[in-house]
């Protein structure tokens, strides 16, 4: 295996190569999905004996690799096993398989992917998306990030001007169920991982800093948790609070889909505005840019009516005038955001 494909693959390991002997395609492109066939094998010597062990038939396993040609792509790996028979020097039977220095014992995922998740991490991206992206688990995030606490080495006698720090869920990696992740805003660096959210444990590590290094902070962004807001305006006191606009956005949507449950009880249950309210709830939510404008659509709510989106939410604000005067809020809040 040449370089190149080498590290289109994700492979470091020197003795993992393609299985070009019993596979006549080794990449096998299957539409939604790229299987790449590998065969990991070489000399292992017994480690009671010495010896060289004998080779003793393979073992298939399956991991999931860098995607190729944006396609999930699983590594099938067949590992070869060793033997060593029992003689003078070893009474008892010897086995082992060969290891494979991309992926841990036992483990799944190659460490190519979990590279990647520690890359993306230090851009502005959600761990949703990140592990959609991958084509991993939520859960396979957060452990990465509750690993990359043993290699975060935290300078107590500095901190950046502009920090942030936001909650993710850990489970059972935390005490709490919720960590915090530290990040300078200028360049988008994680700083450390926080293995608890609670006000307690935040002040306690906060604490460890330097008052002079606490000082020099001038913003902190961070969501609208109250306790929050509280800790910061005790542990910086010369520091300005910016609401993380996600966490607004995330606060309007709720408040609008409350105005338009409020609205859809005014009209009463089982009415014609009620069933439509509740039925194209997800128009109303949506970013005015999002919604389709040329498209028409038979509204069985409306009379089979072919209507575009555009169309369907202005007659559903014309049902209610709180509705539509939260509904103006929300898109105007939206779309300062996205210019900002």
């Amino acid at each position: 295996m040449n370089y190149s494909t080498k590290a289109a693959l994700g492979i470091k390991d020197p003795y993992l190569e393609l299985d070009t002997a019993h596979f006549k395609d080794a990449i096998e492109d299957q539409g939604n999905q790229v299987i790449v066939h590998l065969i990991q094998s070489y000399p292992l010597h017994c480690p009671r004996c010495g010896q060289l062990m004998l080779k003793n038939g393979f073992k298939l396993v399956k991991v999931l690799g860098p995607s190729l040609h944006y396609e999930p792509t699983i590594w099938s790996i067949r590992k070869q096993k060793y033997l060593c028979k029992p003689s003078l020097n070893c009474p008892q039977t010897i086995t082992k398989v060969a290891k494979v220095e991309d992926v841990k014992y036992h483990h799944h995922i190659s460490q190519a992917i979990k590279q990647r998740v520690m890359m993306q991490l230090t851009v502005n991206e959600s761990q949703t998306d990140i592990a959609k992206e991958l084509g991993i688990s939520d859960w396979t995030v957060r452990r990465v990030i509750f690993n990359l606490d043993q290699f975060f080495k935290p300078n107590y006698h500095w901190l950046p001007r502009h920090i942030a720090f936001d909650d993710f869920k850990s489970g059972r990696f935390a005490p709490s169920g919720m960590s915090m992740i530290l990040m300078n805003i200028e360049n988008h660096r994680t700083l450390d991982i926080i293995l608890s959210r609670r006000s307690r444990y935040l002040r306690n590590y906060f604490l460890r800093y330097d008052r002079s290094a606490r000082l020099a902070v001038q913003t902190i962004t961070v969501d609208l948790y109250t306790p929050y807001r509280h800790l910061i305006h005790e542990l910086f006191p010369h520091t300005i609070i910016i609401a993380d606009h996600f966490h607004v956005v995330a606060q309007a949507y709720r408040a609008l889909n409350q105005i338009r449950i409020k609205a859809m009880n005014r009209a009463g249950k089982g009415t014609h505005q009620w069933r439509a309210l509740k039925h194209f709830w997800k128009l109303i939510l949506t970013p005015a840019g999002l919604l389709k404008y040329d498209n028409y659509w038979s509204r069985h709510n409306f009379g089979y009516a072919q209507l575009t989106d555009v169309e369907v939410v202005h007659r559903l604000l014309s049902f209610d005038d709180d509705l539509s005067q939260a509904y103006r809020y929300y898109q105007d809040l939206i779309l300062v955001v996205k210019i900002r």
